[in-house]
Formats: structure tokens, C-alpha cells, sequence
């Protein structure tokens, strides 16, 4: 197994971030979101930001199977199950808790009811960024970028991003 396989595995498909799809639903909208960490996040770091962003789904599982492997006592089942799924929001949260308020995002989304589509957010931004990640990591996974250059541009992009606004 080589490297590139096993970090893809580990913390996601790209270095720089992800990149999700939801395509039009019943409700006649679209979405498209960047998601990009801040540059020079180590692998760790970003199977930490996987687990979190996954960690709803994943914990929900698991607190399920753990109800179903305690099933002659449901109530302890049920308190195991949800101190598993709290603690692993507790653990991820404090894991990556530096690191979240860094990470910058974009959406676009796409209203298809009136006609013709209607665009709410930057399409070229998220476009044009997208673009600039997944064409200089395709050449750093083929070796023909340094990988200085890679987190310079992904610093360019990074910092073209609005950064995160702050809740109370």
C-alpha cells in the first residue's frame, strides 16, 4: 500500500480539503461547498477534521450497535450508547479545536423554480478555486510540483476564502 493510498484512506481524498455535492432535491435547490483547511494541515490534523465532520453519522452507528449488543438491558444500553456518542463529540471537539475556526468555506447554491437557475453565493470564487486545488495537487501527486509550491497556491486560495464568522 503506498502513501498516497493510505493517507487518502485516513483523512480524506484531497490534502487541501473536500469538495460535496448535493444535487437538485424535491425542494428545487442545489448546493455546492468548498471546504478548505487551513495550508500546511498534517495528515493527522486532517483525519481529525473527517472524524468530526463525520462523527454524527458514525457515533449514531456505533451508539446503535451498542444498544443492540446490550438488548437483554436496555437502560444501560441506553446510557452507553449516549455517553459513547457524547464523548466522542467531547474528544473530536477538544481534538480539533484550534484548528476548526481555521478552516474556511464556501457554498453555492442553486434555485431551479423560477424558470431558469438562480445562483445565491461566488460561483467563479469557488469555481476558480476548486480549479486551482485539484489541478496542483493532481500534478504534486504525479510528482511534477514541488510541494512548496503546492501550499503556496493552496495559501492563495486559502486566503481568498472569507474567513469564518464568529458566533456568540
Amino acid at each position: 500500500m503506498s502513501a498516497i493510498t493510505r493517507d487518502r484512506t485516513t483523512a480524506g481524498i484531497h490534502l487541501w480539503g473536500r469538495y460535496s455535492v448535493h444535487p437538485v432535491s424535491r425542494s428545487m435547490w442545489s448546493s455546492r461547498t468548498l471546504v478548505v483547511f487551513p495550508p500546511g494541515t498534517s495528515t493527522r490534523e486532517r483525519a481529525l477534521l473527517r472524524a468530526w465532520h463525520g462523527w454524527t453519522i458514525l457515533g449514531a452507528l456505533l451508539a446503535v450497535g451498542i444498544m443492540a449488543a446490550t438488548n437483554p438491558t436496555p437502560a444501560v444500553g441506553m446510557v452507553a450508547a449516549l455517553a459513547t456518542y457524547a464523548c466522542g463529540f467531547l474528544v473530536l471537539g477538544r481534538a480539533t479545536r484550534t484548528l476548526r475556526p481555521r478552516v474556511r468555506s464556501i457554498t453555492v447554491t442553486t434555485f431551479y423554480g423560477n424558470g431558469r437557475p438562480e445562483v445565491h453565493g461566488d460561483a467563479r470564487l469557488l469555481d476558480g478555486s476548486l480549479d486551482a486545488l485539484a489541478v496542483l495537487e493532481r500534478a504534486l501527486r504525479a510528482q511534477q510540483v514541488r510541494p512548496v509550491d503546492f501550499e503556496m497556491v493552496w495559501a492563495d486560495v486559502w486566503n481568498t476564502l472569507p474567513p469564518r464568522t464568529h458566533r456568540p
